[in-house]
């Protein structure tokens, strides 16, 4: 990640958006839906606790420590919730909104009433915005969206050779799923 400005609460949340939501093989509504105590950091990792939408249920996601630090995703997220805390942000959403300023930006109104999620969470489209731009600032080509994170999982899971049940059950798919299979057979390609 050293194309990204990772040292700034909106940089350490951006990548936590995309390591995190590439090694959960989460959908971004997936992703933006998690709260800080949806992450239990283990020895062995992180257990995360998302609710998959195709499915209709939660599952506990085990993500382990990644080979190299800068590409942990356990790391970033331990670096986040530290300087989180140091913002008195404990609970709450995961992914939320950064000011210009480098703070927690508090809930918008307009005409002096709230609107959108009050508790400063991230919309979806933000989160692709972060993918678009952290995949253009590592100079890689193709179009690049939040939809990526999770195709990309499935696609790198297989070329190393894990089985479509348990990339599919990582995921959230259903068995059988159709749309893994499509994505698999593309990336064969």
């Amino acid at each position: 990640m050293r194309c990204w400005p990772c040292s700034t609460l909106a940089g350490k949340r951006d990548t936590v958006a995309l390591l995190l939501g590439y090694a959960c093989a989460a959908r971004v509504s997936e992703l933006v839906a998690l709260d800080i105590a949806d992450v239990r950091e283990t020895p062995e990792g992180l257990l995360v606790t998302i609710y998959r939408r195709k499915i209709k249920q939660s599952t506990e996601t085990a993500v382990p420590y990644g080979c190299i630090p800068a590409t942990c995703p356990v790391r970033a997220v331990r670096d986040l919730l530290t300087d989180m805390a140091e913002a008195s942000r404990t609970s709450g959403p995961l992914l939320v909104r950064i000011t210009r300023h480098g703070r927690i930006a508090p809930p918008l109104t307009r005409s002096g009433k709230e609107i959108g999620d009050p508790s400063s969470r991230m919309t979806s489209d933000a989160i692709a915005d972060v993918v678009a731009r952290i995949t253009e600032a590592a100079g890689l080509e193709g179009r690049w969206t939040g939809h990526s994170l999770q195709r990309g999982f499935a696609t790198a899971a297989c070329c190393a050779g894990a089985a479509l049940e348990r990339i599919g059950r990582h995921g959230g798919w259903a068995d059988g799923s159709k749309a893994l299979l499509g994505y698999l057979e593309e990336g064969d390609r």
